[in-house]
């Protein structure tokens, strides 16, 4: 009960109650139809050499752009984002279909080669931890800290999850 007898809840008075301010760094109008069309066939492809199926793949890459849309102005940094967002989606819908990888997709584009098929069979064979930071190291071309900072893995993490892919992909190719 307050001074006038009001016993009443303040809604301002709790933390966790009181609206944001929106003095956050996030653009008051992020424009997610731009970033959807410079970056949905990189996502697209990211997610597709991780879900190894082309229809997941699509699916993730939409509800990553729903999930920016939905959080707009909670999201400092739109493109990381949409990043993590696709790979831990992609690492979902693979502990969800495991039985799903039986075809392994190359990315789009990619040039028929049968070492480069060799290697992206064997990259596909790799669980999907290992599968998705060899993607991000060497088909994105990211940095570890990149990695650890957009899966929010520690470095440490990130190296050794490399070091272990690495080392399979080195006992199951040939020289």
């Amino acid at each position: 009960m307050d001074a006038n007898g009001d016993d009443s809840v303040s809604v301002l008075g709790d933390p966790l109650l009181r609206p944001r301010p929106a003095t956050r760094s996030a653009p008051v109008s992020l424009d997610v139809d731009s970033l959807y069309r410079e970056h949905r066939r990189q996502l697209l492809n990211l997610a597709a050499a991780i879900t190894l199926d082309r229809s997941a793949a699509e699916e993730v890459v939409h509800d990553a752009f729903a999930g920016l849309q939905r959080r707009a102005f909670e999201v400092d940094e739109p493109i990381r984002y949409l990043h993590r967002s696709v790979v831990n989606q992609a690492v979902s819908v693979i502990r969800r279909r495991r039985s799903a990888a039986a075809h392994p997709m190359p990315p789009a584009g990619s040039v028929t080669n049968p070492e480069i098929d060799e290697t992206w069979a064997a990259v596909c064979r790799l669980p999907v931890r290992e599968r998705s930071v060899v993607v991000l190291r060497y088909w994105l071309d990211w940095s570890e800290a990149d990695i650890a900072g957009s899966l929010g893995w520690p470095s440490g993490t990130v190296k050794s999850t490399l070091y272990r892919a690495l080392k399979r992909l080195e006992k199951e190719l040939p020289e």
